[in-house]
């Protein structure tokens, strides 16, 4: 069993700033997608920043990290928490994916590729991703994996000190990647989490700067860690591509700016109806919006011959419709199935185990 975090037990309503920056950051890399590439030509501009919403949702992964681990007795509870949240509704995302792309590409599809997409760790197979916006999914499932050896060998109490070992790390693996570039090529490859690890890191301790834990030395520690997640602009991330390294210095420094004034209680005005909704969505969003939109895209407007603006509003406005349905009739439901079966099975287990103290 894993102690318990001094600074987690605060029961917290739910931190509707965060949802509000979900539904932002949706927004950003869904326009990011539907921008790029021939629909930019079409549009005459391209979002190209938006390539940046992964970040906030990388931040805001590490700080509520820290919501569920306060949930969480022992680690079991943790992996059945995290596998709760995130299998169903990507399964169901990936099972529709799947038939949009045999019926446009039937030759990309294959019982191992889809198998492997089942896992999230498809690359560790061989395998492409279903959707290229898969990727950031093992990104996240790896941070989670090393949160859980944390709880585990019980240091969680011991996650600043562990994350500042592991940013000074990752800084110099990739400082001296010119000596061993065939391990850093398929170490950045396969862990990804190594582009954007600071990113987390900032989120953990944003939630303790707001739980009043050691403010001025997490304080530092952010600064550390904006300039750590700046260093790696170059050396792997995809934002590379799309951005420079001084916009995206600014946009992350942006953000974090962001970060603070929401836990210092300043950004409830984003707190709307609208934004609240697309945070609720985010993730059955991001799963299901890249391949089905862009495919409904190119129906509308290479097929039918729609003008650009209105089919970016019906291929919007349909994969939202898409994700509100996967959220309330699979994501809330699958998620609520299985934390209560867990919950009766640990109940049935400890009555069982109370019987047999009591029979000795």
């Amino acid at each position: 069993m894993t102690e318990r975090h001094p600074h987690l037990n605060i029961i917290e309503s739910r931190f509707l700033e965060l949802d509000a920056l979900r539904g932002l950051a949706a927004v950003m890399v869904v326009l990011f997608h539907y921008t790029i590439n021939s629909n930019g030509a079409l549009l005459g501009w391209e979002f190209r920043y938006g390539v940046t919403g992964v970040d906030i949702f990388f931040m805001i992964s590490g700080f509520v990290i820290f919501l569920t681990i306060s949930r969480v007795k022992q680690w079991p509870d943790f992996l059945v928490s995290r596998f709760a949240r995130l299998y169903p509704a990507f399964w169901c995302c990936l099972f529709l994916t799947t038939i949009v792309t045999m019926f446009f590409e039937p030759e990309l599809v294959s019982t191992q590729r889809f198998l492997a997409n089942m896992t999230m760790m498809s690359i560790f197979f061989d395998q492409e991703n279903m959707d290229q916006a898969y990727w950031t999914l093992l990104v996240e499932l790896i941070f989670y994996f090393w949160i859980l050896a944390l709880l585990v060998v019980g240091k969680i109490k011991s996650i600043v000190s562990v994350g500042v070992a592991f940013t000074v790390l990752i800084v110099l693996f990739y400082a001296f990647s010119s000596h061993y570039p065939g391990f850093h090529e398929l170490a950045t490859r396969k862990i990804e989490l190594l582009n954007h690890f600071p990113l987390f890191f900032s989120g953990i301790l944003f939630y303790l700067i707001r739980n009043g834990s050691h403010v001025r030395r997490n304080s530092v520690l952010i600064v550390l860690s904006l300039l750590a997640a700046c260093f790696l602009h170059s050396q792997g991330g995809r934002s590379q591509y799309h951005v420079t390294p001084i916009e995206h210095y600014a946009i992350l420094t942006i953000f974090h700016i962001v970060f603070a004034l929401a836990i210092f209680g300043k950004l409830g005005f984003l707190n709307k109806a609208p934004l609240l909704f697309l945070g609720k969505i985010s993730y059955c969003l991001y799963l299901i919006h890249q391949y089905i939109g862009l495919r409904l895209l190119w129906i509308l407007t290479d097929l039918w011959q729609v003008n650009i603006y209105p089919a970016l509003l019906i291929t919007i406005l349909t994969v939202v419709f898409i994700a509100y349905l996967v959220n309330k009739f699979v994501e809330i439901p699958a998620n609520l199935l299985i934390r209560n079966w867990y919950k009766h099975r640990n109940q049935k287990g400890s009555h069982a185990g109370s019987r047999e103290i009591a029979m000795q």
